[in-house]
């Protein structure tokens, strides 16, 4: 599960009224044009963090020694 939480219609409407997202007015009615959408949403989602973690390069448990560094051959 993350930890993102997406924008909310608000969150939309008031990017529109600051001008973060290109709209026209046709009537009472705003229109957005999809791919300005799409830009907006990929910015807010790229300015959210993603956690990290290390790549584990040991085997856990401790147990390293009971593994073996020599290759196996099988005979078919």
């Amino acid at each position: 599960m993350t930890d993102r939480i997406p924008p909310t219609f608000g969150d939309l409407c008031c990017a529109i009224a600051d001008g973060k997202i290109a709209a026209t007015l046709n009537g009472s009615m705003y229109e957005v044009n999809a791919l300005e959408l799409r830009r907006y949403l990929s910015s807010f989602y790229a300015a959210q963090p993603v956690p990290f973690s290390e790549p584990q390069t040991e085997p856990q448990g401790g147990d390293s020694q009971s593994w073996s560094t020599s290759p196996h051959k099988t005979v078919a």
